[in-house]
């Protein structure tokens, strides 16, 4: 296990181009197996997930083959098997995406049931789609197995928006004969771009109104090229690093619709920025912070994975401000590391600081286990300290990195491997800024 020292204190300084996003091609890879034809796919990120995503479907048989660090040639003519191997599809959910595109070539498709050491991982609404557009679903205790029954078209209605849910209703109903309504999509720009993507293979995907998305059903699938969108979380990561390092970073290949939520917020607390095409430029000379509250919510709202870097930079304003994740339950480990280093930060039941209990997670039963702690109080400012951490919460990581950039002395940091499960580059590019980061073993 690899282990970084960090000497904090040195303002991150310089340009810095941000990787393809993770979010994406996780949906464009199962998307590509329709395809018996080759696909191109640029600004592929080689991140632990894609690389091993990459190698599962080699396993079945599929054709994909790294031609530079980040470029991909997909194909998926050559797939020999309906079984997805268990030992991934256990931990990745994103595997069951490979679900229907396995059907439409083999008539019928066996994946594990998802499950992380934290839990299962619920794809309820994945099923009830399949279930919608009429694949007879079969369900036991370790596996899932989805026929192909009688495949047509229907409406999909989401009682609540999800991200993933979205992504598989469009790649499970693209060869459904037929007009598919998918009600209460999500708006995440991540299913644009799948959008883009299976328009360009073949497909007939249109989003009609921002939450309505219309497939008409295709059974001819070709190949193209096509690059994937930036990641949104990196920019957000390099933004928070200019503010608290008192740093001047400008992000390059940014795309600020996808930041409008992140940027009202940052406006707000009256951080220093400036946008132009394609670019976002941070900088700070340690002006005061304004406390702001927030709450976390789908697309277009601000977005639950920025939730850490939220709290972090919420440490340096002037006052209290609220985080409030209404998204997920479980994503506040790192309070105690901030905490360990200085940080004032509480964990409070929605009501108890005068908001409203909201969760989006289904599998999150309030009736049962109560209102949920999810909102976090922090007042500021802190001086942060350097400590020892360990990363265990790939969400999460590059906050504690942030935090030992800007503390005050050295922070030892493990578990690095989980810094690489989601960012590509990420200590290289924070290096190359000016941050002091040492490997020790």
């Amino acid at each position: 296990m690899s282990i970084i020292h960090i000497d904090g204190g040195t303002p991150l300084i310089g340009n810095v181009k941000l990787s393809g996003a993770k979010n994406s091609i996780l949906k464009l890879i199962p998307a590509a197996m329709f395809s018996n034809e080759d696909i191109v796919i640029d600004n592929v990120p080689q991140v632990t997930g894609v690389l091993e995503y990459v190698t599962l479907i080699k396993s079945m048989g599929a054709r994909a083959e790294w031609i530079s660090s980040n470029r991909l040639i997909l194909n998926g003519s050559s797939i020999n098997t309906y079984e997805i191997p268990y030992a991934f599809g256990r931990e990745y959910r994103v595997a069951a995406l490979l679900a229907v595109p396995i059907v439409y070539r083999f008539g019928k498709a066996i994946i594990p049931q998802p499950h992380t050491p934290k839990g299962s991982l619920s794809i309820s609404r994945w099923m009830e789609a399949w279930k919608s557009l009429g694949l007879n679903v079969e369900v036991d205790d370790k596996y899932i197995k989805v026929e192909s029954g009688n495949i047509a078209a229907a409406n999909i209605s989401f009682k609540v928006s999800t991200h993933t849910g979205t992504d598989n209703a469009i790649i499970s109903s693209l060869f459904a004969p037929g007009e598919t309504t998918i009600n209460n999509a999500a708006e995440e720009p991540e299913v644009d771009d799948l959008i883009e993507f299976v328009n360009m293979i073949g497909g007939d995907v249109k989003r009609i109104e921002p939450r309505k998305i219309r497939v008409n059903g295709r059974n001819v699938f070709k190949g193209g090229k096509f690059t994937v969108q930036s990641d949104k979380n990196e920019a957000v990561y390099f933004a928070v690093q200019a503010v608290l390092t008192k740093g001047n970073i400008t992000i390059q290949k940014v795309d600020k619709t996808h930041l409008t939520s992140f940027i009202n917020v940052i406006t707000k607390m009256k951080c220093k920025y400036e946008v132009s095409k394609d670019e976002l430029r941070v900088w700070s000379g340690g002006e005061q912070l304004e406390p702001v509250t927030v709450t976390t919510s789908p697309a277009p709202g601000f977005v639950t994975d920025w939730q850490p870097l939220m709290v972090l930079l919420s440490t340096q304003a002037v006052g209290e401000g609220l985080v409030h994740d209404t998204v997920y339950t479980d994503r506040f480990d790192h309070i105690k590391d901030l905490n360990r280093m200085g940080a004032k930060i509480e964990l409070f039941k929605p009501s108890e600081v005068g908001m409203r209990a909201v969760i989006s997670d289904e599998s999150y039963d309030i009736e049962r286990f109560g209102e949920p702690t999810t909102v976090a109080k922090i007042t500021g400012p802190s001086r942060l300290k350097g400590t020892k951490m360990h990363l265990s919460d790939p969400v999460s990581a590059t906050t504690l990195i942030s935090a030992a950039c800007s503390a005050e002395g050295r922070s030892e940091i493990s578990g690095i491997e989980t810094l690489e499960i989601l960012n590509e580059n990420i200590l290289d590019k924070t290096a190359d800024l000016g941050a002091k980061i040492t490997l020790i073993e």
